[in-house]
């Protein structure tokens, strides 16, 4: 009884001294599947708004930027971009730098139209590529 007041009282004291939420890290992270992922950013905002013919699709799409499912990270992540080479398309863990981020949120050093032609994505969908890329793009 008496070690089992000692875990307690550690782990009481172990959740005031980190904030006092009284929650604790133990250091297991997020479940799997929060956040957003390639796959869905893909089904949700590349396939439905920007792989198409004439646009990000297939062997003659726009500055061979091929945005179809399957090709989208081989086409994307630590590929330097055509309109300015000095950013990479994604450069994973930096959306702010990335140009495929800046042409999506309209950022002012892109060169051309903001993306996608004829019409914008919403703040969520524009968020949900930013955290993507910021956790690091992954290819999940």
């Amino acid at each position: 009884m008496r070690a089992g007041a000692l875990v307690a009282a550690g782990i009481a004291l172990a959740a005031v001294s980190c904030g006092g939420d009284g929650v604790i890290d133990l250091g297991t992270g997020p479940p799997p599947g929060v956040g957003p992922t390639l796959a869905a950013i893909q089904t949700s905002i590349f396939t439905p708004q920007c792989a198409f013919a004439g646009c990000h699709a297939g062997p003659g799409a726009q500055q061979g930027l091929d945005l179809s499912a399957g090709t989208t990270y081989a086409h994307t992540v630590g590929v330097a971009s055509v309109e300015l080479i000095t950013f990479d398309r994604v450069a994973p863990g930096n959306a702010a730098d990335s140009y495929l981020y800046m042409k999506i949120a309209g950022d002012p050093r892109i060169i051309g139209d903001r993306m996608p032609l004829g019409g914008t994505l919403t703040a969520d969908q524009i968020d949900a590529v930013r955290a993507w890329i910021d956790a690091g793009a992954r290819n999940d």
